[in-house]
């Protein structure tokens, strides 16, 4: 390798395992080849990388140093043995230990999606929803780490042991359930499970008539709070019995957009039917409107771009306004109406106020951790951005674009070494999505690996269908790296592309961007100001944009963007 580990890279890894599956990518090892070379099996190595194999020091010396590529690269070299030690020091000192187990840790609980028990198969997103409304009243609580849905409904249809989703999501207690719902009759059981070691720890069943919903929510909630011996807050009592409206019709189809809406993009047209159907049909829902405000922020932001901003973003801040008119403690409206504020707006002052009341009103909310990011990202605010960031992650670990995120953050924090580790981690949960292929040729582009960047380019555009940015992020690629046909090609594409649906003026300013054609870069840019366009936001930090920070016309858009006096 010719490039040495970043000093601060080495030092996040916190154990061996983690290291050494670090250092096999880097050296461009698959798992079986690594196994072949030091004379391990496939097992063995995916024992060591998961830490549940000790690691035997002197083979690690005289096996793994050479073939890792680290034998000279001494930092690298002595992490990897000094995090060996401490694996088997940890080891000796958890069996000699007469000391009783640690307590008055914050309680953490994951709500696995219900069972569906009825005859009728399109009683799914009624379980789901069941289930995750649950997750959100109890994430109000400050006491209780709450795992956010992404991840916990990730282990939906699968044979998994509690202790096994208690190790990944990092909790110590599991809630899962089924309902049973015949006619105006409702049987909903529930059970709480101690994931250390799988024994069930409280289990009730309620039989109720469908009106009576609403209050078996909060029985079942205030349950759970019980069990979990968490001590309430006058407010977040209070906060955990606000009534839903009682219109059952309007509750369900609000239960159907948000099936929908887990299920974007493909998902995100139904979910917005589903989510008006339910405003129609009862004006007051708050739900409903924070809803269908997610949806149109989502249509008219970078992450998906397929509307254009100033219709879209219209749309968003009208229903997450009335969202919180009905309910001013609504976290989902708010954390999305700062979202739109920093992306629309550019008004960064009124985002960040925005972003903090979210936190007041649910701190267990990810999304607004994750978002909140993005802004401090915008404002240059590198280590606070990171700590958001891993508060995301800490509650939806599983999650594809909270842990893509991690990658997104890296890259513009301009540690390309960490974006790509955190690719790899991503692709290994997440490997039929474009985002890692992405962000891995972003990177690749910056540590001058042209070959690598265009390969993984090429892989982000046929999975994702063609996205515009990422065919613009092959073509800045080519136009640097003095491919000028191809790029030419490419703007050309996008132009044509634009006749007939929306395409980015961003996109389009790239590619120009990457051709050194700077007069036309910079009209682009104009356009995209125009147009609201979302990736504006983190121009000050955007490392493609380089070769534009010398002219007097990147100050001004900057200015004009209140991203500098």
């Amino acid at each position: 390798m010719t490039t040495s580990i970043p000093a601060q890279l080495l030092e996040r890894f916190a154990t061996f395992g983690e290291l050494l599956r670090y250092l096999r990518r880097r050296a461009g090892l698959t798992q079986t080849e690594l196994s072949i070379a030091v004379g391990y099996s496939d097992a063995q190595i995916s024992r060591l990388e998961q830490n549940l194999r000790l690691p035997n020091i002197p083979n690690i010396e005289a096996r793994f140093l050479r073939v890792l590529g680290v034998e000279h690269e001494a930092a690298a070299r002595e992490r990897l043995l000094a995090l060996a030690v401490d694996a088997q020091r940890q080891k000796a000192d958890a069996e000699v230990s007469t000391d009783p187990p640690v307590t008055g840790r914050t309680r953490s609980i994951a709500v696995l999606p219900f069972l569906n028990l009825s005859a009728d198969p399109d009683n799914e997103y009624f379980c789901e929803g069941l289930a995750e409304e649950l997750l959100n009243a109890l994430t109000k609580i400050r006491q209780l780490f709450v795992v956010a849905r992404a991840s916990a409904f990730s282990f939906k249809g699968r044979d998994v042991d509690a202790r096994e989703i208690g190790r990944r999501l990092n909790v110590d207690t599991i809630l899962e359930g089924s309902v049973q719902k015949a006619d105006n009759r409702l049987r909903v059981s529930v059970q709480l499970i101690n994931a250390d070691n799988g024994f069930q720890l409280w289990s009730e069943r309620f039989d109720r008539r469908m009106t009576d919903l609403f209050a078996l929510q909060d029985e079942i909630t205030l349950a759970i709070v019980g069990q979990l011996k968490v001590e309430l807050l006058e407010k977040e009592r209070l906060a955990l019995l606000v009534r839903h409206p009682d219109d059952l019709e309007a509750y369900n189809l609000y239960l159907k957009g948000r099936y929908y809406w887990a299920q974007r993009p493909q998902g995100i047209n139904k979910a917005i039917e589903h989510f008006q159907l339910a405003t129609d049909k009862n004006p007051s829902s708050a739900l409903a409107r924070a809803g269908l405000a997610d949806c149109y922020v989502t249509l008219g932001s970078w992450e998906n771009g397929t509307l254009p901003p100033v219709e879209a973003m219209a749309k968003a801040k009208a229903a997450a306004s009335s969202a919180l008119e009905l309910d001013g403690r609504l976290a989902e409206a708010q954390a999305t109406l700062a979202y739109r504020t920093t992306h629309y707006d550019w008004d960064w002052t009124t985002a960040e106020a925005q972003y903090k009341r979210a936190l007041e009103f649910n701190p267990n909310y990810a999304v607004t951790h994750h978002w909140y990011s993005h802004y401090l990202t915008a404002m240059g605010r590198t280590e606070e951005s990171l700590v958001a960031s891993k508060r995301c992650l800490e509650l939806d670990p599983l999650d594809l674009v909270i842990n893509i995120h991690m990658a997104w953050h890296h890259q513009f924090a301009r540690q390309y070494e960490e974006a790509v580790e955190q690719c790899w981690k991503t692709n290994e949960l997440h490997p039929n999505s474009f985002w890692p292929p992405y962000f891995f040729g972003m990177a690749y582009q910056q540590q001058g690996k042209i070959a690598a960047a265009a390969v993984e380019y090429q892989k982000a555009i046929q999975m994702s269908g063609n996205v515009t940015f990422t065919t613009a992020g092959l073509g800045h690629l080519y136009a640097s790296s003095g491919r000028s046909a191809e790029a030419r090609v490419i703007f050309d594409e996008l132009l044509a592309r634009a006749r007939n649906t929306y395409v980015p003026a961003y996109d389009l300013a790239l590619v120009c961007v990457g051709l050194g054609a700077t007069d036309l870069a910079f009209e682009w840019l104009d356009r995209a100001y125009e147009e609201r366009c979302g990736w504006l936001t983190y121009l000050n930090v955007e490392p493609r944009m380089d070769t534009l920070r010398s002219d007097s016309r990147f100050n001004d858009l900057l200015r004009r963007l209140r991203l500098m006096p």
